[in-house]
C-alpha cells in the first residue's frame, strides 16, 4: 500500500523531478504530479508525492516547515476531497479532531 502526501506552497516552476530529488532521501517515490491549471497548463504551487506507507510519516515529519527554493513547505497526508456538503462537514469534523490529538497526545 501507498500514500499520498500533499505538497503545499511550492514555486511555481518546481517540477515532479524536483519534488522527487526533494523527497528521495526519505522514502521510494511511486508518483509524483505537480498541480496544474486546466485552462493554462501551467504550475498552481503544489504537488503530490506517493510513496510506500511504512514512510509517509517519516517524510512528513523530515519535510514539513522546511524550506525548499526559497519557500517554507506545508507538508501533509493528503486526504479526498468531499463531495457533498455532509461529507465535507465530516471531513472537517475529523480533521479538527486528528489536530486535537497531535496538539495533546495525553489525552487518548
Amino acid at each position: 500500500m501507498s500514500k499520498i502526501l500533499y505538497f503545499g506552497n511550492l514555486l511555481f516552476t518546481t517540477t515532479a523531478a524536483d519534488l522527487t530529488k526533494l523527497v528521495k532521501p526519505h522514502s521510494d517515490v511511486i508518483s509524483a504530479p505537480i498541480g496544474l491549471d486546466r485552462k493554462t497548463y501551467k504550475s498552481r504551487g503544489f504537488g503530490f508525492v506517493e510513496v510506500p506507507d511504512a514512510s509517509a510519516r517519516k517524510v512528513v515529519a523530515a519535510l514539513h516547515g522546511t524550506n525548499f527554493q526559497g519557500r517554507e513547505l506545508t507538508v501533509n497526508e493528503s486526504v479526498p476531497r468531499p463531495s457533498s456538503k455532509r461529507e465535507k462537514m465530516l471531513a472537517d469534523r475529523a480533521r479538527k479532531e486528528r489536530e486535537q490529538a497531535q496538539d495533546d497526545p495525553d489525552a487518548e
